[in-house]
């Protein structure tokens, strides 16, 4: 670790040698040229004066010599210490950028094995009731998205100064409608839009039963609504994206739909950090998959909550 006391001393090091080289160069470089000036410049001196006289200016003279050769001893050590002290110092700030990143990589692994647990747990409630309702299942998916939404700093970073949004997607026949979403931003009564399948990132990650994860949509029109589906405000709200498919877990069944996180913030999701939204996708799918003992809701809507 980083020691204070060594960087103190150095500044008090560096602090006396600025002083001793002010003095230094004064006494070298004006007072000793000036002494020996004065004594040169005064004549008439008789020989015995003058034999008087010379060993002060032979002194003189090698104080001065002694001086510089100090001041030049002085200087060369200084660069090694202030080497070894810049030294020390990108030291410290490599081990603490070390400490911060796995401290990082801690609380995110955390809050991912908090995820798999509580999709653990969904996923096996879902599975051991003998005659599930369809909306008691999306019930569930639904609490997955809120715990996904409650570790969202964990897991990725995201902070209270950019627009976040979470939802699930499931297919409607030749769309793609909102089961539920959170987010920080519009009004609580706003409907999210229903996407065509291959119709944005949301329609696109279907199509191609996988995931689709972007630094910044914006920059590319493909990612945008269009006609009825465009928005003025896309642009900046939606930058960092990641859709994730959820798959039917019946074998040879296209995907149940798409889970979706977005963000204000370009790069805030990469292929690195979203293995939190494959595993809950996955859970989700276990969850969602049509199966023979499903009851059906009597009315067959589907609320979008906001």
């Amino acid at each position: 670790m980083f020691d204070r006391t060594f960087y103190r001393e150095i500044r008090n090091w560096f602090a006396a040698l600025s002083r001793l080289r002010r003095y230094v160069l004064f006494i070298s470089t004006i007072a000793v040229p000036t002494i020996l000036g004065a004594l040169t410049a005064v004549g008439g001196w008789s020989p015995d004066l003058k034999a008087s006289v010379a060993p002060i200016q032979i002194t003189v003279l090698f104080f001065a010599f002694a001086l510089g050769w100090g001041l030049f001893w002085f200087d060369e050590h200084a660069a090694l210490v202030f080497q070894k002290f810049a030294h020390e110092t990108q030291k410290n700030s490599d081990l603490q950028n070390e400490i911060e990143r796995q401290r990082g990589e801690l609380v995110q692994l955390s809050a991912h094995i908090n995820c798999l647990s509580v999709a653990a747990r969904a996923v096996e409630s879902a599975l051991l009731t003998v005659a599930p309702v369809r909306a008691g299942l999306e019930a569930i998916a639904k609490e997955l998205l809120e715990t996904l939404v409650d570790k969202r700093a964990q897991l990725f970073g995201i902070g209270d100064e950019e627009a976040w949004n979470f939802a699930i997607y499931l297919r409607d026949g030749g769309q793609l409608s909102c089961l539920c979403h959170r987010r920080n931003f519009g009004q609580p009564g706003d409907v999210a839009r229903a996407w065509p399948i291959g119709a944005g990132h949301v329609g696109l990650a279907y199509q191609r039963e996988g995931e689709l994860v972007n630094d910044d949509v914006a920059t590319e029109e493909v990612f945008q609504g269009k006609g009825d589906l465009y928005r003025d405000y896309d642009k900046n709200r939606y930058r960092g994206t990641a859709s994730i498919c959820i798959p039917d877990v019946n074998e040879g069944r296209q995907a149940v739909g798409v889970l979706v996180a977005t963000s204000s913030r370009v790069g805030r999701y990469t292929p690195a950090n979203v293995q939190p939204l494959r595993d809950l996708a996955q859970s989700m799918g276990a969850i969602l998959s049509p199966r023979p003992n499903v009851i059906e809701s009597s009315s067959g809507e589907r609320n979008d909550e906001a």
